[in-house]
């Protein structure tokens, strides 16, 4: 999804998928950049985001932020977004087991 009338101002990256545990369809959105925080775009582009996976059946939207980003947590909790319980893990698959 991008956002901008007459170029570039920002963009958000999202992948598809399912979960029995979250009721269906979900939605991550993996990475999000503005070109211009600040500027209303974010808003405009987190916004429209929300509305295509409400009309395309998804139940949930999940994304990841670092605890000591307050800014990305505000903002994200200004539209409708809550801390979750669960802890992200994950495994390099690229490292060496040698």
């Amino acid at each position: 999804m991008v956002a901008g009338e007459d170029g570039l101002d920002g963009y958000a990256v999202i992948t598809w998928g399912y979960s029995i545990e979250s009721g269906g369809h979900d939605v991550l959105l993996d990475e999000i950049y503005l070109v211009e925080p600040g500027t209303g775009t974010g808003s405009v582009l987190l916004d429209r985001l929300i509305a295509r996976a409400k009309e395309r059946g998804a139940a949930a939207i999940f994304l990841e932020t670092e605890m000591s980003n307050t800014a990305a947590r505000r903002f994200y909790s200004r539209h409708g977004f809550s801390v979750d319980d669960s802890v992200w893990m994950h495994l390099d698959l690229t490292r060496s087991e040698d």
